[in-house]
């Protein structure tokens, strides 16, 4: 014991000695406390995780998700240029020449008057089709 008092003491004497400055923080009745707090803070934290992970019923294998379909409708009488490009095969170029179609010719009475767009042959009606809303007369 009086080997350990010497070598603490054997610092200079204008240096506080490290050992000494947590002694101050933490006294010996503090120390037992604070290893109490921090095993009840892990302990705590295991039993949270582990009550998530079984409600997740743990990992997610990302392969395994199914794909879900994005389904959605456009109307082609209101629908704007950004609605129109969500159509498959349908370019910002397209979606505008839908749109001068229909200030020329005013609304869509039927889907297949899209043929008559610059651009828009049986083929990509054929995978638009599917997209778009039914028409409704005014």
């Amino acid at each position: 014991m009086k080997k350990k008092q010497r070598a603490l003491q054997a610092v200079e004497p204008g240096e506080e000695n490290l050992l000494d400055r947590l002694r101050l923080v933490l006294w010996s009745d503090h120390q037992g406390l604070v290893a109490t707090l921090l095993l009840v803070v892990l302990l705590a934290a295991s039993v949270y995780f582990a009550a998530q992970w079984n409600a997740s019923k743990g990992l997610v294998d990302i392969d395994e998700v199914a794909d879900l379909p994005f389904l959605f409708q456009v109307d082609l009488n209101t629908a704007n240029v950004g609605e129109l490009t969500l159509l498959p095969g349908v370019g910002p170029k397209l979606g505008q020449s839908i749109l001068v179609q229909r200030e020329k010719l005013g609304r869509f009475e039927r889907h297949a008057e899209l043929l008559m767009v610059p651009g828009i042959g049986e083929k990509k009606y054929q995978s638009i089709r599917p997209f778009l809303s039914p028409l409704e007369n005014p």
